[in-house]
This record gives C-alpha cells, sequence and structure tokens, in this order.
C-alpha cells in the first residue's frame, strides 16, 4: 500500500495549498474580480484574446509542464524517492504555486507585458537589459532540449522482448536492436511512431478548432466532446499508419511547424492546439492515477515498491554529483519553475477575462504538475527495479534514454495494476510526454519571439517605427486602481471598451524620424515573422548539435534562478504597493542560493575542466555560464538598491492618493 498512502497524502497536501493557501496570496496581492483585465482592453484579435478560463488553463497547463514533471523526476529519484517526492510536493505549494500565482498576476496588472518590461518599469532599464539577456538564453536552452527530447521521444525504440511481444506483432514496426538490457540484438519495436502521426492530425485539426470554439462561440462542453474525437482519431490513424522517420528529420519538421505556429494569431495554432491536446494530457493523468491505485491495491507495486530505495542519497551523490542543489535543480518543473514565469507573463496573461482567473489558472495548474511529478515518481517506484531503472537511465555505457524509462514504467505499472499488456502503457506514456513536448515548444518559440519584440522596442523605441509599441507598452501602465476611464477601440473588431485607468505614463520625447535603409530595417526588425525565424533559427542552433542530457543540468540552473528573479521582481512591484511580500521573497531567496550555488558547481566541476581538457561543446557552456552569473549579479544589485530606496521610487511610481 506503499504507492497509495503517497498518491493520498500527496493530494491532500496539494488539495490545502489550492484551497487555503491560493486564497490567501489573493488577498494579501489585492485580487479584484471586477478588475478589467488586458485581453479585454487591448482585444487585438492576435496575442491579447479575452478566453474562457477553462481554455486558458488548457492552454497554460500543456505549456508550463512540458518534460520537466516527467523527466526530472526520471532523472533525480536516483538520490531516492523519498527526497524527490518530498521537494515536488512541498515545492509546489510554497514556491512553485506561489511563483506562477504571482507572475501571473503580476504580469496581468502591468498589462500584459512579460518580467522584463515591469523590472525595467519598477527597477530601471539596465536590469530590464540584463534580464533580457538571461530570458533569451534560458528560453533558448528550453528550446534546445525539448526539441532534443521531443525527437527522441517520437524515435524512441525498445526490445520487443522487453515490452512482453513476440517478433511479428502488428502494432509497431520492427527492425533489429541491441537490447541494453541483455546486451543482444533483438527485434524492437519503433513505440514512437504512433505518437508522432498523432501529432500531426492534432496539428491538422488545431485551425478548425481555433475557429469553432474562438470565432463561432461554441461551448466549452461540445468543444470538449470534439476534442476527443480528434483524440481518439488521431491515434486510430497512427495505429494504422506510425510514421518512422530519423530525429534529424523531425527536428527539423517540428522548428518548421513552430516557426509557423509563432507567427500566427494565438488561436490558430498555440490555443487550439492545446485545447485539444491536454485532453491527452488530462486522460493521461486519470489513466496514471487509476493504474497506480489498482497496482496498490492488487500489492505488486507496494513489493516493487523496495527496488528503489526511500533515500539513496550517498548513491545519487557518487554518480551526479551533491544532491543539494542537484536534486532542487534537476526536478524543476512539478517543484517550481521559471520558465512558467514565461508562460505566465507571454502568453496566458493576455487571455485572462478576469482577475480571479490568474489564481485559477496560474496556482491549480502548477498543483495539477506537482500531481503529474508525484505519479510519475510513483510508476518508478512500482514498475522498475532499481537495476532496471539504472539499465535505462544511467547505463554503464552512458548514453541513457529517460524517455524510454518513463515510457517501460508507466507500461510495467499499467501492466500490474490493470492487466493490459505493457506495451498499451508504454504507448500511452509517449503519448502524453510527446504531447506536453511539443505544447511547451509552440509556446517557448512564442515567447522567444515576444523577448526579441520588447528587445527592438526597448533599443530603437525612439524612432517612429516604433513609437505605437512604445505607447502601447506605457500606456498601459500597471493596470492602476483608480482615475479617469479612457475608451478606445480595442484590436481588429474596433468595438470600443473601458480600458483601465492610466495610473503612470512615462512622458516620452517626439519620435525620432527614420528614412531609407534605417528604416527600412527596422521595419524588417518590427515583422514578427522575423523574429518567430530569429528564435527558431537560435533553436536549431543550439538544437542540431546538442542533446537534452548535455544541456539540461544548465538549463535547469538557469530555470530555477528565473524563479529566484521572477519572484525578486515580484516583491519589487509588491513593495511598491505597500503590500506584504514575505510569501515571495522566501521562495526567491531559496531559490537564489540554490540555483547560484549550482552554476558555481558546475563552472568549478565541469566546464571549466571541461574546456581544458578540449571537450566538445563546454566552452559555449562555460560562457552562458558565466553571462548568466554576471547578469544576475547585475540584477540582484539593482534590486536591492531599489529596495533600499523603495521609499522615493514608490512616490514616484504611485498615483496621488497612494502617496
Amino acid at each position: 500500500m506503499t504507492i497509495l498512502l503517497i498518491l493520498l497524502t500527496a493530494g491532500i497536501a496539494l488539495l490545502a495549498g489550492g484551497t487555503i493557501y491560493a486564497p490567501l496570496i489573493a488577498r494579501l496581492m489585492g485580487e479584484q474580480k471586477a478588475r478589467i483585465t488586458p485581453a479585454v482592453s487591448i482585444n487585438d484579435g492576435r496575442d491579447y484574446v479575452p478566453t474562457k478560463t477553462p481554455v486558458v488553463f488548457a492552454h497554460h497547463f500543456a505549456s508550463i509542464a512540458g518534460a520537466g514533471p516527467i523527466i526530472g523526476p526520471v532523472l533525480a529519484i536516483l538520490y531516492g524517492w523519498g527526497p524527490a517526492l518530498l521537494w515536488i510536493v512541498l515545492g509546489g505549494i510554497f514556491l512553485g504555486g506561489v511563483h506562477d500565482f504571482v507572475a501571473t498576476y503580476v504580469t496581468m496588472r502591468e498589462g500584459g507585458k512579460n518580467l522584463t518590461v515591469i523590472a525595467r518599469r519598477y527597477i530601471g532599464p539596465a536590469a530590464f537589459v540584463m534580464m533580457l539577456v538571461i530570458l533569451v538564453a534560458i528560453l533558448v536552452l528550453v528550446c534546445a532540449a525539448f526539441l532534443d527530447l521531443s525527437a527522441t521521444a517520437l524515435t524512441s525504440k525498445v526490445a520487443l522482448s522487453d515490452l512482453g511481444m513476440e517478433s511479428g506483432q502488428t502494432l509497431f514496426r520492427e527492425k533489429s536492436i541491441v537490447n541494453p538490457r541483455t546486451g543482444a540484438a533483438e527485434p524492437y519495436a519503433l513505440i514512437g511512431g504512433i505518437a508522432s502521426m498523432s501529432v500531426i492530425v492534432i496539428t491538422a485539426f488545431s485551425p478548425l478548432m481555433g475557429f469553432l470554439y474562438l470565432k463561432k462561440k461554441w461551448p466549452v462542453g461540445v468543444c470538449s466532446l470534439l476534442a476527443l474525437v480528434i483524440c481518439g482519431i488521431s491515434i486510430l490513424i497512427g495505429l494504422k499508419w506510425p510514421v518512422s522517420v530519423s530525429p534529424l528529420t523531425w527536428k527539423l519538421m517540428i522548428s518548421g511547424y513552430v516557426l509557423l505556429a509563432a507567427g500566427m494569431p494565438v488561436w490558430f495554432f498555440l490555443q487550439s492546439r492545446d485545447f485539444i491536446n491536454v485532453h491527452i494530457l488530462y486522460a493521461g493523468v486519470v489513466f496514471l492515477l487509476v493504474a497506480l491505485v489498482a497496482a496498490a491495491l492488487r500489492g505488486g507495486a507496494a513489493l516493487a515498491g523496495t527496488a528503489i530505495p526511500w533515500n539513496n542519497w550517498a548513491e545519487g551523490t557518487r554518480v551526479l554529483g551533491p544532491g543539494w542543489p542537484i536534486v532542487f535543480v534537476t526536478i524543476a518543473c512539478g517543484a517550481v519553475s521559471g520558465f512558467h514565469s514565461l508562460c505566465a507573463g507571454g502568453t496566458t496573461c493576455k487571455q485572462l477575462s478576469n482577475e480571479r482567473a490568474a489564481r485559477k489558472v496560474g496556482y491549480w495548474a502548477m498543483l495539477l504538475e506537482s500531481l503529474l511529478a508525484v505519479c510519475v515518481v510513483c510508476c518508478l517506484i512500482g514498475g522498475l527495479s532499481l537495476e532496471t531503472y539504472r539499465t535505462y537511465c544511467y547505463p554503464a555505457a552512458g548514453g541513457g534514454n529517460a524517455v524510454l524509462t518513463f515510457a517501460m514504467a508507466v507500461g510495467h505499472t499499467v501492466h500490474l495494476g490493470l492487466g493490459l499488456p505493457v506495451a498499451a502503457g508504454a504507448l500511452g506514456a509517449m503519448l502524453l510526454l510527446e504531447g506536453f513536448l511539443v505544447t511547451t515548444l509552440d509556446t517557448a518559440v512564442r515567447l522567444t519571439r515576444y523577448m526579441i519584440e520588447e528587445g527592438w522596442v526597448m533599443f530603437f523605441g525612439r524612432y517612429d517605427v516604433f513609437a505605437r509599441l512604445t505607447a502601447a507598452s506605457d500606456a498601459f501602465g500597471d493596470g492602476g486602481e483608480s482615475g479617469s476611464q479612457r475608451i478606445e477601440p480595442a484590436g481588429t473588431g474596433g468595438l470600443a471598451v473601458t480600458e483601465p485607468p492610466v495610473r503612470y505614463v512615462k512622458p516620452t520625447a517626439a519620435p525620432v524620424p527614420s528614412r531609407g535603409v534605417k528604416r527600412a530595417a527596422l521595419l524588417f526588425l518590427q515583422h514578427y515573422w522575423v523574429n518567430s525565424g530569429i528564435a527558431v533559427g537560435l533553436m536549431l542552433l543550439l538544437g542540431l548539435t546538442n542533446g537534452y542530457s548535455v544541456v539540461w543540468n544548465i538549463f535547469g540552473s538557469a530555470n530555477q534562478l528565473l524563479a529566484a528573479l521572477a519572484l525578486w521582481v515580484g516583491t519589487t512591484w509588491l513593495m511598491s504597493k505597500g503590500r506584504q511580500y514575505w510569501f515571495a521573497i522566501v521562495p526567491a531567496a531559496f531559490m537564489f542560493v540554490t540555483s547560484i550555488t549550482m552554476l558555481v558547481w558546475l563552472l568549478a566541476k565541469k566546464y571549466i575542466p571541461g574546456w581544458q581538457a578540449g571537450e566538445s561543446g563546454m566552452l559555449a557552456l562555460l560562457i552562458a555560464d558565466v553571462i548568466v552569473l554576471a547578469m544576475t549579479a547585475g540584477i540582484l544589485g539593482l534590486t536591492l538598491k531599489n529596495w533600499l530606496t523603495k521609499g522615493t521610487l514608490a512616490t514616484v511610481a504611485r498615483p496621488a492618493h497612494e502617496m
């Protein structure tokens, strides 16, 4: 009954966090359901689109989850399942949920602008530049890692004997492979081929779904039924015609898709594809829970649960390095992840139709992700022995496959609990994982585009080409609470809406006229297709030369550092409002110390020695590590200066009635 006890305890704890702790934070931040949001006031039909909360939740959850709550626990459970579970549950409630809620709420209040713009408003332009460099670097790492993981998932191969299948089966295409568990050549199944076709079919149906639920205003329930049908059709087509291509081909195909999606209106691919695919994700989470409960009741999982120890800290330290900070960095999504703040400030905050939705989407989506991570840990301890886990994830010869480790753990858990073939459970795991990966890539590339565009506005905002964008950025202020109302046309429909009162508008000089080559260059940089191309180009530059295992450590470290920085910015915002901020600054301090320690450890123990030894790729990682540390030091210094003089800064930023 070990796994059943874990699920009950974790579920109760997460539910308490959402029903008790989240409302407390909402009151402290000043949540008001009636206050108008940027999605309603701007409503440009492309990025700012007021959307029903369940649809936004689906998009946000699919975007933030990605591979993190799956791959992170798979890699970190080597230290023992006890430390992993404690970090997931407590981190999700007191760090991750708070981080996501604060980031969603503050970026929404600031006119749907990302954290870099908020840093500029409340800390200064230098902080904006430094944070922009960090965010673009992190997003490129995210995109590169997830691009490789996606290609790995869609082309993963597993020996038929490990799936309990005979040669000549018709479910998977098969060839010959050396089984890492036995070392013998055996027929294998291309387990990712079915998921590959499912991805293609769901993507093809996405524009239709977006047209029906957003343009034709079909009820969410009807759209959900249609989405379930599309998901079912995609799997059936995948079973009939699985796709078999090389990892490189998949990387190029996915890159072409995300390039297209990043420049299209948000409803055309991003929202609609996430809405369809999230039904597989929801069904996958429920399926995992049912299989785990059944396995626990049947007793098989309780026996297998002793195979991976509660605490394997010593061996994990010997193989991977010190448990702190590595466990807390490796398990990012599921506990706390800075990438979530980019989703919150990039796409999610632009779609919320009321302020209360920020809590329902931000905090509760994080809790659902934590629950998913708990299920992953339970599948690992219930479905695999420690020896089998090591064979797939950390083989002696190197080149472990965390994706396949997860799939096999789910397959054996489903077999133990429900009596289904191992292959069926493994296939379901691949569908679940690939759905997360592609939706995260959708969002990450679009967010990179947003960051690049914000950079152009910052650097060239004085020119007439960018004057309109600069005015739009400043005019919304922070979604203030008082002042006269303004009526302005909203988006492509030209409908008059009441915009939130402007609390603070930065005085701007007359735009500088641009002509000739300079004007052509500025117009070129302003176009979203150009910026989408830059985002995809940077992803391919790193993703075609490095696997996820190469960049995961620095990605995880920088990702957790971003969570700390996001909470620093949120704390500064709360200070400027005269509100309590203890719930933000405490987790910010913990994650800051943890991630900085990891970055310094990587620099001293991995990158500098590796570069000196002439190892491939070490110089790029060394430079990235130094840049992130340097930019962070600058942001921290400016933030502390702001806090020490916050009375003066608050006077500048706040309206007269708040002084």
